[in-house]
């Protein structure tokens, strides 16, 4: 008699959620909508530099009300 592996819904369901995510992937680099990495490393590094003030201004507020 063969041993069959409990059936897992979520196990399944993850399975074809990633395979969904890598099949958008693809499209979106093949039609040339995908950033590259560069580019999103250099968007977050832009929005670091543009918001890091009003970050550390909170920041510095909040330890000063506790």
């Amino acid at each position: 008699m063969a041993k069959f592996e409990k059936f897992d819904s979520r196990k399944q369901i993850r399975g074809l959620a990633e395979a969904a995510r890598q099949i958008q992937i693809e499209e979106l680099t093949r039609d040339g909508k995908m950033p590259s990495f560069d580019r999103v490393v250099a968007a977050i590094d832009e929005t670091r530099h543009e918001y890091r003030a009003r970050i550390l201004a909170a920041r510095q507020k909040t330890d000063e009300e506790l």
